[in-house]
């Protein structure tokens, strides 16, 4: 199965684990409270908003005690001074801005002390390119300091400083999800960088997000350069999505949104898929969304309306779909944990151009918006008269660097202690991020620095859960298996795999058979990149509800022996078509769970699972082991009825009785192949 095809087979709504060590966008450690410590902060959630192409930040926040400036600059784009949104007449005369009339989601949530507007953020050195600067935002780079990974991805690292990539004890969310399509492979626009995991989409009736591709097959001849490291990323993501998808699912479907009525957007799907999935219980820490079309070079306004057009639209899809989102937060009772940030790579220039539009500018503002936010607005209006020499605000405005907002919201909001940050961002110290704080954060809500987190690494298990079904033994009426051959005194209670074709040599004794005891099956883990290659094998017995249990009866499997990382999982049966697993497992995560009985296509191969009503289940019928059920089968099946009341092989129902019960498995299944045999 490719990753297209799992994708769309796995998931009602799909989800990139993103932002950890190594690029700006890499698999995120698993979730957990961020931190270990007695504080009632364990379950704030960051949620991040870029605005793609960079938006321009003038159009959207109007400094009203230099209008005419803006309005001469603007002779063709400006917008009405009576139009505009009046942000707050309290404040003093250079602080004083009025919204774009499209804005009125974000002038509700600012009148209800619930938005801050950061002005004047960037870095004193900018960059125009779309690349370059989205790069610096993700990587906290700037100036002379440039870096290969991201910010919130050197944080996770200093937090969970023995993080493998996988899940650990107790903990089964990614800390980082990445919604909507994300320009971050350097090229100008979305279709230039076909390659990248599309996560966009709806189903109108119950998923508002969904994963519907893989836009592009496996990518060659990646160039050994700084966008071919971000390409290597992509490639490398489908495996992090496969270990969380059933977790991500889970999240959702049992999450709500409440009555609130969102827009009808791309941006706004997202949103209300987080505030679905935390509502589910999802742990995650910190989910990205994206929105594109800022890069407004021509017919930003409609010709002789500058409140209509492209921007008007974006913008109101922005302000909408986030107050739509804090809404739904506050009537569900999220809200408490939530802090939203919205970006965009750079501002546009203070002149408009010549076609109704405006070229790449430099700063540009940060709004966050929550109720742990103090409300108001941080910093001066931008001085218009203040230009380089190509019409952009000059640099030497900038007010805030964007790292000492990204530095407030760590420790105020995530509770980074100041060794955590200087980890961060290594020229944390030179920056002064820690005394310069932005203030964004109420006091109600700043984490206190004796709840700082002090960073302890993980504990790690080499267990997992897994599901599996044995057709005939399975009753569809009732859900579960029959637990008839464990009632009988002819159960084993010692592993039955000891003979060809399994020739396993485990000593696995029970003394006392666990309650809803199914049968024996064994387990073999098998090398991700080799499927051939074994490296554990074990016995274990198989629940009613589907579960393979340990001998004391403790649901999960446990391999003491194997170092934790990602495997193939295949299991065996005395009379089943043995499976294994379509992708590599977790072994390191008590709660992660592979479930067989989900969808055929969770074991690997042509439908190597059976459909029965709504589950999936191992083929019955291959009585001597030689992944074929064919008449040598069948011949050991003629030479066994009529027995009962035994433990036989050809018992394929599992009922005690070898009969035309029997018969009918077989039949129906015969000249059925399976993928592969148990290593002998």
């Amino acid at each position: 199965m490719n990753r297209r095809d799992f994708l769309r087979a796995s998931a009602p709504l799909g989800i990139v684990p993103l932002l950890s060590n190594g690029l700006p966008l890499k698999s995120m450690a698993t979730t957990s409270p961020l931190w270990f410590n007695p504080c009632a902060v364990t379950d704030r959630s960051l949620v991040v908003i870029y605005l793609n192409g960079g938006n321009d930040i003038f159009n959207t926040t109007v400094p009203l005690n230099q209008f005419t400036d803006y309005a001469n600059f603007r002779p063709d784009i400006y917008l009405p001074q009576n139009q505009l949104l009046t942000l707050d007449n309290t404040l003093s005369a250079n602080q004083q801005i009025g919204l774009h009339p499209s804005l009125s989601g974000l002038k509700s949530l600012y009148d209800s002390g619930l938005m801050s507007v950061i002005q004047g953020v960037g870095h004193a050195q900018p960059n125009k390119s779309h690349f370059k600067a989205l790069d610096n935002w993700l990587t906290g780079s700037g100036g002379s300091q440039h870096y290969t990974s991201g910010w919130l991805g050197r944080f996770l690292d200093d937090r969970y400083p023995s993080f493998n990539g996988l899940p650990f004890t107790g903990e089964s969310d990614p800390l980082g999800m990445l919604f909507g399509r994300m320009n971050n492979t350097g090229f100008h626009t979305h279709a230039e960088h076909s390659h990248e995991i599309v996560m966009s989409g709806k189903d109108s009736q119950d998923f508002y997000s969904v994963i519907s591709s893989i836009a592009g097959e496996p990518l060659t001849n990646i160039p050994s350069t700084e966008h071919g490291g971000m390409l290597s990323f992509m490639e490398g993501v489908a495996t992090s999505l496969n270990v969380y998808a059933q977790r991500v699912q889970d999240t959702f479907t049992n999450g709500t949104n409440s009555s609130v009525v969102y827009p009808t957007t791309n941006l706004s799907n997202q949103l209300k898929t987080v505030s679905r999935m935390l509502k589910g219980g999802s742990r995650t820490k910190i989910f990205m969304a994206s929105t594109g079309g800022f890069d407004t070079h021509v017919s930003q306004v409609d010709n002789g309306s500058s409140l209509t057009g492209n921007h008007s639209g974006l913008l109101a899809n922005v302000g909408d779909s986030i107050k739509a989102f804090q809404d739904d937060l506050i009537a569900q009772g999220l809200d408490d944990n939530v802090l939203t940030v919205v970006f965009s790579e750079f501002g546009r220039k203070i002149v408009q151009n010549g076609s109704d539009g405006v070229d790449h500018g430099t700063l540009s503002s940060i709004f966050v918006v929550g109720k742990g936010v103090e409300g108001g607005v941080v910093g001066n209006n931008i001085d218009l008269q203040h230009q380089d020499n190509q019409g952009a605000p000059n640099p030497g405005q900038t007010q805030y660097d964007y790292r000492q907002v990204y530095s407030t919201i760590l420790q105020d909001w995530l509770g980074a202690a100041n060794t955590s940050l200087g980890n961060t961002f290594p020229n944390y110290t030179s920056g002064n991020y820690a005394t310069q704080k932005v203030p964004i954060i109420n006091t109600n809500n700043i984490v206190p620095s004796s709840c700082y987190f002090v960073p302890q690494p993980q504990i790690a298990c080499a267990c997992m859960q897994v599901k599996v079904m044995l057709e005939g033994f399975y009753d569809i009426t009732l859900g579960e298996m029959k637990t008839t051959l464990g009632s009988s005194t002819s159960f084993p209670m010692t592993q039955p795999y000891n003979i060809p074709p399994f020739t396993y040599s485990g000593s696995e004794t029970i003394t006392t058979l666990p309650a809803d005891t199914v049968d024996w099956v064994l387990l073999e883990l098998r090398r991700a990149d080799d499927l051939t290659q074994v490296i554990a094998r074990q016995a274990a017995l198989l629940r009613k509800d589907g579960f393979i249990i340990q001998l004391d009866g403790t649901a999960g499997v446990s391999f003491n022996s194997v170092i934790d990382g990602t495997y193939h999982l295949a299991i065996f049966h005395r009379n089943h078509l043995s499976i294994v697993s379509s992708i590599p497992v977790v072994l390191d995560s008590a709660n992660y769970i592979y479930d067989f009985t989900q969808a055929a296509w969770k074991a690997y191969g042509n439908r190597q699972l059976k459909a029965i009503g709504n589950t999936h289940a191992m083929f019955a019928g291959d009585l001597n082991g030689d992944h074929i059920i064919n008449n040598q089968d069948y011949n050991y099946y003629q030479l066994n009825t009529g027995s009962s009341l035994n433990y036989a092989k050809a018992d394929m129902n599992g009922d005690g009785n070898t009969d035309a019960l029997d018969f009918d498995l077989w039949s129906k299944n015969r000249s059925k192949l399976g993928q592969f045999r148990a290593a002998n």
